[in-house]
């Protein structure tokens, strides 16, 4: 091998992401059949097949860079749609939480008090906190649902310019 040959680490590295992401999503789905709900199915589902493609991407023959671009956008936006969706609680004498995103909660804040009233009320003073990793693992979910529907729709476009 001299130096000017260019050495190939992206396809090794694209597998083995496809591979891990596989068994995540499809440990994910095993692991929560009847105990789950929409969101871990969509969460299983998702990146299962976010990993076949990644591991099958030397046979799909679409470009790179529009997908790359379709999942970075779907990622971003979906994690801020996800947003929208909002939870509260009250638990436990007596304490208060809120939270946001879908389908991982990663913005939230909360607090405990001797009233549940007090404990709402010191909630909603304070600032809302982030939740890193929840933030990254949606990020990744949705990134991986616009990276699986830009190839959908490349296969689909490329079968009816074949017809």
């Amino acid at each position: 091998m001299t130096v000017t040959e260019k050495i190939d680490v992206i396809g090794p590295v694209r597998a083995g992401i496809g591979l891990l992401s596989v068994l995540a999503g499809g440990f994910w789905l095993v692991m929560s059949p009847f105990g789950g709900d929409l969101t871990d199915a969509f969460m299983g589902a998702v990146v299962a097949a976010g990993g076949l493609v990644l591991l099958l991407w030397h046979r799909l023959g679409l470009s790179g860079r529009l997908v790359s671009v379709a999942a970075g956008v779907t990622g971003v936006t979906g994690a801020l749609a996800g947003l929208t969706v909002y939870a509260s609680g009250l638990c436990c004498m007596f304490s208060f939480f809120e939270s946001r995103g879908w389908p991982l909660t990663w913005l939230g804040r909360g607090a405990v008090a001797d009233t549940s009233d007090e404990a709402i009320r010191l909630a909603r003073a304070e600032s809302w906190g982030v939740y890193p990793s929840d933030l990254v693992i949606d990020l990744v979910v949705w990134a991986y649902a616009g990276m699986v529907l830009a190839v959908l729709i490349g296969l689909v476009v490329r079968a009816i310019r074949s017809r």
